[in-house]
């Protein structure tokens, strides 16, 4: 089947690597008309084209880049120029469209950098030059191109040094690499969970909980898919006649992880060229656009880590080729084997074949880095030399693979032994690749498993190893490896079950034909392996990411009353909400969190912009104040932040969480925004009840002063802050052997910030003791300035009623760069949480984003800790009162006795509904009584509506009060009034208390 056309140049659109690996094998290329346009519109007019005389032979070509290649790199310098507003002509872009739909493929030859293959190919577009036709055919660059349908279109200087710019040639060769490199690394695991089932390996170093301790993502995926593959094994795991633990399969999934990471590092760059845009050169004719030295490096690391897959795989090869006399000799009853000498000989000299790939792929990376290191910074990357040291290790990798597949084959089958005849053999191979494609189903019902109890079973692999299984037998007999048949006759001649001389050369050649990662028969394989491995996945024992809870309802029922009580205070004092996205710009984040920086998290590179998720919310609004130019405010947000911290979730320390903050921004008289701020802080602790709290308080400023009366270097003064700030959680003797032995600070430096930081107390009596004049903060101008800002805050505290909970503490030292003025944090007093809300002033923040400083000062709370302590305070008092926490705020639940009601229920219901009353009615349609009344006790609801046939025939329903277990009858127009007089007095009921013996709430 024909690949798609490929649209070239479209508005918006944005290309994939797959693509140009399409146009690559042959898919046609569109150029968009609106692209087409625009290239037509920059372009010069046709008078003032002035062509330069083609060169008289094309540059010499050693070694050349193959069609695949070739392909690719024209297709990257199409992309270029109809991306671009360079002034090159629409027929230059014409005729490397002609050229790629009609299959001619340019000699382009091999060199370190793009220079060579991009000069030859302005050569073959001036006429001069030598292509090889869709048939293989040579033709001369004129033949090829009137095949095309094209003339030579000749190039202007201007638009030779185009045709010659840039890093198409590499960025080809590194699609390609890249999207085969993704096919292989599914074999590579493929072939190293077959290798399991030859050698019958114990496997528990890749059981999801060893591979997880170790954070890395790529080598828990490769882990995933090896154990999905080997889901259903009974060879693996136990076996007393197994290789037992194999180093060369416990490390599978940290090597096939390191490749995954160097396939993504190499992609990167690689579409990035997707995108590049061709500019015309520079006055003096000098390019204007510099290769970028990542794509090299990317690539490099690629070979690198395929290289080191493929050494992988080659010890595993001599594991299985190892133990085939062992397996030989074990075999179950059957025909005699021929001696196994022979073919491990052969298995041995195909194996050091493909060793010696891999070694001369190492020495080609090895030169390649080299001449990265070695260049000048002025000098082209060695960007094709890179891709085709990853290209040659690639092909390494694919020949160990093909040669550990079949090896792991050979030994299965030999451990099988050779079937009773090959139809039936063949049936077998036929049945176990449907139920592989199936997706692991179990096949047959329970009675086809009963059936021919006695006969022998075989071994039982792994649904999808099984699979690779049949499809190299299948290949290296010379069957269809993409389809059935009866090939397993062929398979055992093959396997040196039946006798005769092993052509172990061609079965291999077949076997690598088969796991060509740019062929159609390894896709269709691979996508039916895929499905195994999904299905087998889905099965898996689901846990949630470290760091990161779900919330029952009961615990959300708590949430939502501490978000009310902190909205609510929010909104008494004026605030408004705004909201900002998950994400920002990395830059907007860096540089504002101190050390803490290496606590964000970023997200993975999409080809765009370069993103994290936010670390708190003061950040991204002093960016929102920035951007929008907004003057004053009061703003306050609540929402999800994420930090990449070591989770303690006993101290209430996630790496997911909600902060509530509390900002206000703008131009106001000295200190009044900072005491509104505290006031703000302290209605919420004493709303939320959370028991007794201090609010530690001090300012920047005066920590400045302190550090430069102790002698502490300016430089050091944000490090030596970060450990100060460690107080609360480490004693003294830790802090200060961290400011000696890491931050490298003097002893009797560290001594005498010591003499400070032990100061607190009342804010007014402590200020009055530094406000001395002998006291060195009162004699330093900048500590001076801020002990009088603390004097006015102190005295709009006391006016407010907010100054009882604020001690004055010299050892709180916010680590986060931004404060600038007066700082906070409140703690709750004998319970080991850490702090539970936290802020400052920071005046100059927002002025990072826009160059104009607007002051401000904030407050955030630390509410997943006040979550846990409501939970658990709420907890306590429902175990005393021998009850649990509510899930619903339903005030009433609507019931009936006798059939025919749900409607009238629902009818009630509704108009309880309307005037804002919680109610519930049942779904049966003819619920029993004793099941209504338990679920209005479980649930905790207060009140239900009963009625019947009797009531609604007098007119009235009854209203049941449970936790008085009272009963009243009232009128049907007077229910939703007397109902909503009610209600009122159960309002903020958390608890659902147990039943008394007589059924009563």
């Amino acid at each position: 089947m024909a690949p798609h056309a490929v649209i070239a140049g479209g508005a918006g659109a944005t290309l994939s690597l797959d693509q140009v690996l399409a146009v690559g094998h042959g898919a046609q290329v569109v150029l968009d008309s609106a692209a087409s346009q625009r290239v037509k519109k920059d372009s010069p007019a046709p008078k003032s084209f002035q062509p330069e005389q083609p060169p008289a032979e094309a540059p010499p070509c050693s070694s050349a880049l193959d069609r695949l290649q070739c392909r690719a790199a024209l297709f990257y310098k199409l992309l270029a120029l109809i991306n671009g507003k360079s002034g090159v002509r629409l027929t230059v872009v014409e005729a490397l469209a002609a050229l790629l739909n009609a299959g001619a493929t340019p000699a382009l030859p091999a060199a370190d950098a793009d220079a060579a293959p991009l000069a030859s190919l302005a050569a073959f577009l001036q006429g001069v030059g030598a292509a090889a036709g869709s048939d293989g055919a040579q033709q001369t660059a004129a033949d090829a191109l009137a095949a095309a349908g094209v003339e030579a279109p000749g190039l202007s200087a201007a638009e030779r040094a185009l045709v010659q710019d840039g890093q198409s040639a590499s960025a080809g060769t590194a699609a390609i690499c890249v999207q085969a490199g993704k096919l292989l690394l599914t074999v590579a695991n493929a072939a190293a969970a077959l290798s399991a089932e030859a050698l019958q390996a114990d496997i528990k170093a890749l059981d999801a909980d060893a591979v997880e301790a170790q954070p890395h993502k790529g080598a828990i995926e490769a882990a995933d898919e090896i154990r999905g593959l080997l889901e259903g094994s009974r060879q693996v795991n136990g076996k007393k006649a197994g290789a037992g633990s194999v180093a060369a399969l416990n490390v599978a999934p940290q090597v096939h992880g390191a490749l995954l990471e160097a396939l993504n590092a190499a992609a990167a760059p690689a579409k990035a060229e997707l995108a590049a845009a061709a500019l015309p050169p520079a006055k003096d004719g000098q390019p204007q656009q510099a290769g970028s030295p990542s794509l090299a490096a990317g690539l490099l690391l690629l070979a690198t880590a395929s290289l080191k897959a493929a050494g992988l795989s080659l010890k595993r090869i001599a594991a299985v080729s190892g133990r085939l006399s062992t397996v030989a000799a074990a075999a179950a009853a059957g025909a005699p084997l021929a001696d196994v000498a022979p073919l491990q000989a052969a298995l041995q000299a195909v194996a050091g074949a493909a060793g010696a790939a891999v070694d001369a792929g190492k020495r080609q990376a090895a030169e390649t880095s080299s001449k990265l290191a070695l260049a000048e910074p002025e000098e082209p990357a060695p960007s094709l030399a890179a891709a085709q040291a990853a290209y040659a290790a690639l092909q390494a990798l694919q020949q160990a693979l093909a040669v550990e597949a079949l090896a792991a084959a050979t030994s299965l089958r030999l451990q099988e032994g050779k079937p009773a005849d090959g139809a039936a053999a063949a049936a077998a191979a036929a049945e176990a690749a449907a139920a592989s494609a199936n997706g692991g189903a179990d096949g047959g019902k329970k009675k086809e498993k009963k059936k021919d109890k006695g006969a022998a079973q075989g071994m039982q692999l792994g649904k999808g190893a099984a699979q690779l299984r049949v499809y190299i037998e299948h290949a290296a007999a010379g069957g269809s490896p993409a389809a059935g048949g009866d090939c397993v006759a062929g398979a055992l001649r093959t396997l040196s079950l039946d006798g005769g001389d092993a052509d172990l050369a061609a079965q291999l050649a077949r076997v690598a034909a088969a796991l060509d990662p740019l062929g159609h028969a390894l896709a269709l394989q691979l996508a039916a392996l895929r499905a195994v491995i999904e299905a087998n996945q889905a099965r898996r024992k689901p846990k949630i990411a470290k760091g990161a809870r779900d919330f029952m309802p009961d615990q959300m029922a708590i949430r939502e009353v501490a978000f009310s009580k902190i909205t609510g205070v929010f909104k008494r004092h004026g605030g408004v909400s705004i909201d900002t996205p998950v994400f920002e710009l990395r830059e907007t984040l860096m540089g504002k969190y101190g050390e803490d920086s290496k606590l964000i998290y970023d997200l993975a590179d999409q080809g765009g912009e370069i993103l994290s998720l936010r670390y708190d919310l003061t950040v991204p609004f002093a960016r929102f104040v920035a951007l929008h130019g907004v003057g004053n405010i009061k703003r306050y947000h609540i929402a999800k932040v994420y930090r990449r911290d070591q989770p303690q979730m006993s101290r209430g320390r996630f790496r997911e969480f909600f902060q509530c903050d509390f900002d206000i921004a703008g131009s106001y008289p000295a200190m009044v925004p900072d005491a509104e701020v505290l006031k703000v802080l302290v209605e919420i602790l004493d709303d939320l009840e959370l028991g007794e709290y201090e609010v530690k308080l001090n300012h920047r400023r005066l920590l400045d002063a302190m550090l430069d009366i102790a002698g502490v270097p300016p430089q050091k003064f944000r490090p030596i802050c970060s450990a100060i700030d460690k107080l609360d959680k480490e004693p003294w003797e830790a802090v200060r052997e961290e400011m000696v032995e890491e931050k490298g600070l003097p002893g009797h430096v560290a001594d005498r910030i010591g003499e400070f930081v032990v100061l607190r107390g009342r804010p007014l009596e402590l200020l009055e003791k530094l406000s001395e004049a002998s006291h060195p903060l009162a004699q330093q101008p900048e500590s001076a300035a801020a002990l009088e800002e603390l004097r006015t805050l102190f005295g709009f505290l006391q006016s407010m009623g907010a100054l009882g909970p604020i001690v004055f503490d010299l050892s709180l030292a916010r680590g986060l760069d931004y404060y600038t003025g007066v700082i906070y944090e409140a703690v709750l007093k004998g319970a080991n949480v850490g702090s539970i809300a936290a802020g400052g002033r920071y005046d100059k923040l927002v002025g990072m984003f826009s160059g104009k400083e607007v002051p401000a000062v904030g407050v955030s709370i630390g509410i997943e800790r006040v979550f846990a302590i409501m939970e658990a305070r709420l907890r306590a008092q429902a175990e005393q009162a021998g009850g649990t926490i509510r899930e619903t705020e339903t005030e009433v639940l609507v019931a009936s006795i006798g059939g025919g009601m749900q409607p009238r229920r629902m009818a009630i219901c509704a108009g309880l509904w309307a005037v804002g009353i919680k109610a519930e009615f049942g779904y049966k349609a003819n619920p029993k009584m004793p099941d209504q009344l338990g679920y209005a006790l479980k649930q905790g609801i207060p009140y239900m509506v009963l009625f019947g046939e009797s009531e609604l025939a007098a007119g009235v329903l009854k209203i049941k009060d449970l936790d008085a277990g009272t009963e009243e009858t009232v009128p049907e127009a007077e229910l939703v009034g007397r109902l909503q007089q009610l209600v009122q007095t159960k309002a903020g009921r958390r608890i659902v208390y147990q039943q008394r013996e007589e059924g009563q709430a």
